[in-house]
């Protein structure tokens, strides 16, 4: 079974890989634009594409991975050897309709030197397609030539942002000879012209892109609306990115194919973007110049890549210039000096790396910590506690206040009998403090509380507690009030008892 024009999936695939996977490629990232190249062998460039195509009687939706190499190269032409790997669902002509399986797809390009005009495309194709029962076996060799003299080639070098040009008809011979394995073998031949009409183009910008081959900042941004649009960059030496819709095939005024979608994106060559060193670092905190710091500040700052690496920081810091180095290979954007000296100048700088063996170095910022001023704490807060009780008995008091500058706390109680507690703390500021005193003599007392800070400086004096000791308290009443307890409680288990028993 031999058909003429029945299937375009693999003529389709030809004809995007030729004339789009390389719509226009430069080596110099300068001002006054891309330039055309220079390739050398070995070069390469690796892809994954996917393309989508749809007609009533034929479809495919593909996936490609795709390696592109300059093999050879003779006075007028760059010689591309490529190879991949192709998956996906195909339907064709209504005859066969599957998912294409070990399917493998090589061939050559020939590229003129010196307008990058494709000449000529050969690509042999061939794997399986799965049906829910049944695998058929597959091959296609395809041919594309340019049909015009002197070959069209899709670009003007050197390519500039702003800069629009017009590319005029793209003219193919397509000669292509499928066969499909069924119980009557399915062949496909086409032998003639396919052609892409003319269309404009426009280099809006260049701007920085990342694709899996990395980050590259020369990318040219070229588009033809609403059908084109696709990045090359002159340090990749090719295209990196290219979003296509919608593309029109024509064979004459009547026969055309459509494609849907193509989308194409570097992942790997030898011309891979350069690294970039890291931004300075940047925002100091404190800021630079500062005054009046407190001493137990928290060094920060800001600070990124443009490739987007991982970075690390040393921290130099200290008293002198140029400063010491006081932190090495660390990661956190902050720095802890610890306890600094008041009313002392410092300097510090940070240094970013990236993984890459680039560093970048900060300037050198300084600060001023405040001078020293110290407050006492504040007049702390009237004792409280019982008012009254027995000689001979402990009772506890309590206080609080605070300090000024937040400095810790020791209390100081006078019991009013002649004696006083130690300096009792640290406590922190705001936080009680407790003091348990004994009298010994009936009478009435005034109980007050002095605070200290850590510096030393003491608070007045707090108001007075008034308390009165009437009682003598001696062991003797001790051991009556605890049997008076002890029969009490015995008394109430008896009733307890006696209510149970009910």
């Amino acid at each position: 079974m031999k058909m003429k024009g029945d299937s375009m999936v693999f003529c389709t695939m030809a004809l995007l890989i030729a004339s789009m996977l390389f719509p226009g490629i430069s080596t110099l990232f300068i001002n006054d634009g891309a330039d055309l190249p220079v390739w050398e062998i070995g070069d390469y460039w690796n892809y994954n594409m996917y393309i989508s195509y749809e007609q009533p009687s034929t479809s495919a939706d593909l996936t490609l991975s795709m390696h592109f190499e300059v093999t050879d190269i003779d006075g007028v032409h760059y010689i591309l050897n490529f190879e991949g790997n192709v998956e996906g669902s195909v339907s064709i002509a209504g005859v066969i309709e599957g998912e294409m399986r070990n399917t493998v797809i090589n061939g050559q390009l020939y590229i003129k030197k010196s307008d990058l005009a494709i000449i000529t495309f050969n690509a042999h194709i061939e794997g399986e397609i799965e049906r829910m029962f049944v695998t058929n076996a597959f091959s296609a060799d395809i041919e594309l030539k340019q049909n015009v003299t002197p070959a069209v080639s899709p670009y003007d070098f050197p390519i500039e942002a702003n800069e629009t040009w017009t590319v005029p008809n793209i003219t193919f011979w397509l000669h292509l000879e499928a066969k499909i394995e069924l119980a009557v073998p399915y062949e496909v031949l086409y032998n003639f012209p396919v052609y892409i009409e003319e269309h404009a183009l426009t280099c809006a910008d260049i701007e920085e892109l990342g694709v899996p081959a990395g980050i590259y900042r020369d990318a040219y941004h070229v588009s033809g609306a609403p059908h084109y649009k696709f990045w090359f960059s002159p340090m990749a030496h090719n295209t990196i990115k290219a979003e296509y819709n919608n593309i029109r095939l024509w064979y004459n005024e009547s026969l055309y194919w459509d494609i849907n979608e193509l989308y194409a994106e570097m992942i790997d060559t030898n011309y891979k973007p350069q690294n970039m060193p890291p931004y300075p670092p940047t925002n100091p905190y404190p800021a630079n110049g500062s005054t009046d710091v407190a001493i137990d500040v928290i060094l920060s700052w800001n600070c990124s890549d443009p490739d987007g690496d991982s970075l690390t920081y040393d921290v130099y810091f200290g008293t002198s210039l140029p400063p010491p180095k006081a932190s090495g290979n660390q990661s956190a954007t902050t720095y802890n000096p610890g306890m600094l000296e008041y009313n002392t100048t410092y300097y510090w700088k940070v240094i970013a790396f990236d993984g890459y063996n680039h560093s970048t170095p900060g300037e050198i910022w300084t600060f001023k910590t405040k001078v020293f001023t110290n407050n006492p704490p504040d007049r702390p807060n009237r004792p409280t506690g019982p008012t009254s009780g027995e000689i001979g008995k402990a009772y506890t008091y309590s206080s609080s206040t605070t300090d000024p500058d937040g400095d810790k706390i020791y209390y100081k109680f006078d019991w009013g009998d002649g004696y006083t507690s130690q300096w009792l703390g640290p406590f922190e500021s705001g936080k009680i403090a407790n003091a348990t005193h004994v009298w010994n003599t009936m009478g009435n007392y005034t109980i007050k509380v002095k605070a200290k800070d850590e510096h030393g400086m003491e608070s007045e004096w707090s108001d007075g507690l008034l308390i009165s000791m009437p009682k003598k308290y001696s062991l003797l009443a001790g051991l009556l009030e605890k049997l008076n307890e002890w029969h009490v409680l015995k008394s109430i288990m008896k009733l307890l008892q006696a209510i149970f028993n009910l």
